[in-house]
């Protein structure tokens, strides 16, 4: 008898299926691992790629449900890390299908015979592998380029055709980290033709560009190493202006590396107008040198951040000592009242600083405290009860801070530590 006809209104409702008559041991002999759902596989495979740039054609390999569930993921084929493998780039390209893509370009090291490791940075293999994703360039969720040692014209290569005047947009571009520590060119790039309006996330080291509200306006998150070709009032005008177009940021990374030429002018006139970051959630002040670097301590004076509530003193160089500018600092950068976590690395730490920062911010939970050749100390503040005054400080807990000052130092507050209050004076910059 045939199957009678379904109506328009139960096209939408599941058929009602036979069942497959399965001998007794089947189920006994199939693995857990095929009874789960394709989508949780497929998300399993995602977080495998993560980790390992060929996990997915690792998974396709491995039996034809798994190559089947693979080649039907497009996400899975996102990544494309750039290199002389043309071929199998372009099948991941195609894999991929519409899905946006994570590129990639980190000169592989190669290894000859009784040679040392290099770095592939030869000019015209850059822009070979650039060539080869650019057509693409709409469709990019993220770009990450490093150059790991210094060669003539790579940024030049790289980005020549990304900076073009017109048809290099990339309205999909969430993240964008360039980084480039060797660099000697001095050049302004305008990446994207002036147009990236879902950037978030950058992370920026050795190259300058021009710092448009249609590309960085929308940051939440930015990792800036100074390019190092300007000093002075002059670098903290421009780090200003930037901050100024980027002023939605919940996160910001700075740091002011020493470099021996400064090759551009510099402004003579101090910078005096505040930047407002009104977002800020957590703020990491880098130091790689052996003191604060003026430009570092002049921006975080300018800086008014109301919502701030973590903030990280990095020593990137390990100090055994404390910066020789470190009270001058806090003479003239006031922590905010906001601030519930505190960081201290290694020459960022004085012992006489720990109490009146306890004392002075009623609302600052824990400082975790980082020496060298000690184990990170934390030191929990018990918050205030609501009966007690605003102006009375938080008791401290050093039951997890045993030893974290230096020269038998307690952690009482004495006669000595009264001049050592975090506070803001009214310095002026010569």
């Amino acid at each position: 008898m045939p199957p009678s006809p379904r109506r328009i209104e139960d096209i939408g409702r599941p058929r009602q299926l036979r069942r497959v008559r399965l001998h007794p041991g089947y189920n006994a002999q199939l693995h857990f691992i095929h009874r789960l759902p394709v989508e949780i596989l497929a998300l399993i495979f995602l977080a495998g790629t993560e980790d390992d740039l060929f996990f997915p054609i690792t998974v396709s390999h491995v039996c034809r449900a798994w190559r089947q569930v693979a080649l039907r993921t497009p996400p899975l084929w996102r990544r494309i890390t750039l290199s002389p493998k043309e071929r199998m780039w372009k099948e991941r390209i195609r894999r991929a299908g519409a899905c946006s893509l994570d590129v990639q370009l980190l000169p592989v090291k190669s290894r000859s015979r009784g040679e040392p490791l290099q770095a592939d940075l030869d000019p015209y293999s850059i822009q070979w592998h650039m060539h080869m994703v650019l057509p693409y360039i709409n469709r990019w969720r993220s770009l990450e380029i490093v150059f790991p040692e210094f060669a003539p014209y790579l940024w030049k290569a790289a980005l020549s055709r990304v900076c073009a005047p017109a048809r290099a947009q990339a309205p999909l571009l969430e993240e964008l980290r360039l980084i480039y520590r060797g660099n000697d060119d001095t050049e302004l790039f305008t990446l994207f033709s002036g147009s990236s309006p879902k950037l978030r996330s950058a992370t920026l080291n050795g190259i300058r560009l021009n710092w448009l509200p249609s590309l960085f306006a929308n940051l939440t998150y930015l990792d800036y190493t100074h390019h190092g070709f300007t000093a002075g009032h002059q670098a903290v005008h421009d780090v200003a202006q930037m901050l100024r177009v980027s002023s939605q940021l919940v996160e910001f990374k700075l740091t002011f590396p020493r470099k021996p030429v400064v090759c551009l002018p510099c402004r003579q006139e101090p910078v005096r107008t505040q930047v407002v970051l009104p977002h800020l959630k957590a703020l990491h002040l880098r130091v790689e040198g052996k003191d604060i670097p003026f430009e570092l301590a002049r921006i975080a004076t300018l800086l008014v951040t109301p919502s701030l509530n973590s903030i990280r003193l990095v020593d990137l160089g390990r100090s055994y000592h404390s910066f020789a500018s470190l009270k001058s600092f806090f003479y003239i950068y006031a922590l905010p009242p906001s601030l519930s976590h505190v960081r201290i690395e290694h020459g960022w730490y004085d012992p006489r600083m720990v109490t009146p920062i306890a004392q002075s911010h009623s609302k600052v939970r824990q400082i975790v405290i980082k020496r060298p050749h000690s184990p990170e100390q934390v030191i929990t503040l018990r918050p205030t009860p609501r009966s007690r005054k605003a102006s009375q400080p938080a008791p401290i807990n050093w039951s997890n801070s045993a030893g974290y000052v230096r020269g038998g130092a307690t952690g009482r507050s004495s006669s000595k530590d009264t001049h050592f209050r975090i506070q803001r004076l009214d310095v002026q910059y010569l």
